[in-house]
């Protein structure tokens, strides 16, 4: 558990110990404890929830220093080449042996900060997917760090303002298209996957995990590759089982389940283990389609392990919609508070499966055309029909005849949300507005490519940093075994033909779980959930309706003078038939109420920010 913080003089001048304990104190939730150490020419330090006992350190030497906030889970073939006792120093001797690349020779969830004296640099460094945050911002000629971008901008220790670039790209397509970006213009984040080297006069990046460079394993059998998944999976789950309680997401899907499944079957004792469902405990209301708590009820009988529904009181509450720092999925935060009542110590969750591991059948059709395999392509059309098979062509493989389809044009995904900004504001941001585009998933010959589109997108990585963020302010640290570093080579070494084999969705991962997850979720054949999705659905109009009633909430401010507030406040009002555009207007709504708890909370009292206003 923990959050770590610092700040490090480039020139090698001092650096204020006030400063540092600022920083501390603004990174922190209520009851955390925290140590700090202050040096001539940099101060660090770490704090962690009073709950747990922290799992950061500091490793000082006379060539380097390293701060870090780590799980390691590859230990025991790292201590084959290094000597090391704790995991600082073992990102000590790593970066004296290897340099730079360092990090690629770890398989963990880590942040880490390293000052090389002799050098004259420091590097930040963060896993390959991103599980523990860190951001920075440089300020003259001190560099200022901490595992969030919130506590930074709380410490007042930088020149602050709100990102107009990060503000367009995020609301233009609902997504955060330049993932170093945060909403604060100088404070940035670590891209997962890479080492940022800053000294005092350049910043540097340094890619170390390169997925796109891992040669397919052409030896192996399908019933090879079936066992050696088994294996990874299992492996993946149970070195990251500590002591204590541990929860686990339960949603009668593939991933979450049967992550679940293998805790069940390892742990020592089930009383430790419960299992945590975004399904409702009841719902009266008539629905089409399927209801995932019949699976969810399998698995709980068949692992013998207690499940609680969530019940959502509360869900309506205006102050949990819009959580200033709650990015990505802020209805974990439910989950959130009911593991920390059970003292949940680890929740496992099954995030980031269907973008590898158990990938389904998405753009398995590009390889079996592009790379004229029509033996598979008549197997295709005889399993799925012609109608389906047109819908796959269409989907995956038209992009790349129609260069326009490649990209998810800005000025289009925006539908005409220019009414929501001032005039003057979209002059200024028309080639953001216009040009901000993301490429398509699809379009590609195989199934790296659209894999690697998915990671380079960082959606995921963006879950991470908000989960990881509350986590901590409950107690609680997230697990996501099937976003494991060996777990992921190994898969991206796969042979894509094993993808289809059986033309079955998910077909590998369905058969390395036999024996494993309950049989009624191994074989279902959808994803549905309607009776989730209706009673979310359900929850969100209550909430429309509640900031109806409260108009004063969407008031001009000042500080926010390219926003038309009045713009997001007719979205409450008008209720939506359609769910997808009820979804969307919601969304638009908590983009607005979240930027003005932002300008509130972290922005109205720093200096640099009310002046820059006051010119404007």
């Amino acid at each position: 558990m923990g959050f770590i913080f610092g700040i490090v003089n480039l020139k090698r001048g001092t650096v204020k110990s006030e400063d540092v304990r600022t920083l501390g104190k603004a990174v922190q939730w209520d009851d955390f404890d925290s140590r700090i150490e202050i040096n001539n020419s940099y101060g660090w330090g770490y704090c962690w929830n009073k709950k747990r006992a922290p799992k950061a350190g500091i490793y000082t030497s006379e060539r380097i220093a390293v701060l870090c906030d780590a799980r390691i889970y590859n230990i025991d073939e790292l201590k084959q080449s290094l000597e090391f006792e704790q995991p600082e120093e073992a990102f000590a001797t790593a970066y004296l042996k290897w340099g730079e690349v360092f990090a690629d020779k770890f398989n963990g969830d880590f942040a880490a900060v390293i000052i090389d004296f002799q050098q004259q640099k420091v590097l930040l460094v963060r896993d390959h997917i991103g599980v523990r945050p860190l951001t920075y911002s440089i300020k003259d000629d001190l560099l200022i760090f901490a595992s969030h971008e919130f506590g930074i901008a709380k410490s007042d220790l930088v020149n602050n303002a709100l990102s107009e670039e990060a503000l367009v790209r995020t609301f233009n397509l609902h997504k955060r298209q330049e993932y170093q970006l945060t909403v604060f213009e100088y404070i940035k984040k670590i891209i997962p996957g890479y080492v940022t080297s800053i000294t005092s006069d350049k910043t540097g990046n340094t890619k170390y995990w390169i997925p796109e460079k891992i040669k397919s394993n052409k030896s192996l059998t399908f019933e090879m590759a079936v066992s050696c998944l088994r294996k990874n999976l299992i492996k993946s789950v149970h070195v990251r089982m500590e002591q204590g309680k541990l929860g686990a997401h339960v949603s009668g899907g593939f991933d979450s389940s049967g992550v679940a499944a293998i805790i069940a079957d390892y742990i020592d004792n089930k009383e430790r283990l419960k299992g945590y469902s975004w399904s409702p405990q009841s719902f009266d209301e008539n629905v089409e389609g399927l209801n995932e708590k019949k699976f969810i009820e399998d698995f709980s009988f068949d692992k013998n392990i207690q499940i609680d529904y969530l019940t959502y009181d509360g869900h309506d509450n205006i102050d949990d919609f819009i959580l200033p720092e709650f990015e990505q999925m802020p209805n974990e935060i439910y989950t959130m508070r009911q593991a920390s009542q059970d003292d949940i110590c680890s929740l496992f969750s099954g995030w980031g499966g269907d973008e590898f591991v158990s990938l389904s059948l998405r753009g398995a059709i590009n390889h079996i055309v592009f790379r004229f395999k029509l033996r598979s392509l008549f197997r295709w059309i005889k399993t799925w029909g012609i109608r389906a098979t047109i819908y796959f062509v269409k989907r995956d493989i038209l992009p790349v005849f129609s260069p326009f389809r490649l990209f998810d044009i800005g000025l289009l995904s925006a539908r005409s949300r220019f009414r929501y900004f001032k005039f003057a504001f979209v002059i200024k941001n028309v080639g953001l507005f216009v040009f901000n585009n993301r490429k398509h998933f699809y379009g590609f010959g195989d199934r790296n490519g659209l894999s690697l589109r998915l990671l380079y997108n960082y959606h995921l990585s963006q879950r991470l940093d908000s989960w990881a963020l509350f986590g901590e302010k409950y107690g609680i640290e997230y697990k996501f075994p099937l976003l494991d570093k060996e777990l992921l080579t190994f898969w991206f070494a796969l042979p894509a033909k094993f993808m289809y084999e059986g033309m079955i969705p998910r077909f590998l991962y369905r058969e390395a779980m036999k024996g494993v997850l309950t049989e009624s979720i191994r074989k279902r054949s959808n994803k549905d959930e309607a009776v989730f999705c209706q009673y979310w659905n359900q929850n969100n109009n209550k909430l429309r309706e509640k900031l109806a009633v409260v108009p004063e909430l969407f008031a001009d401010i000042p500080f926010l003078y390219f926003f038309k507030a009045n713009e997001f406040y007719k979205n409450t009002i008008v209720r939506a038939l359609d769910t997808k555009k009820v979804h969307d207007d919601l969304y638009d709504i908590r983009f607005f109420l979240r930027y003005k708890s932002l300008v509130e909370k972290y922005l109205i009292n720093n200096q640099f920010f009310m002046n820059s206003r006051k010119e404007e």
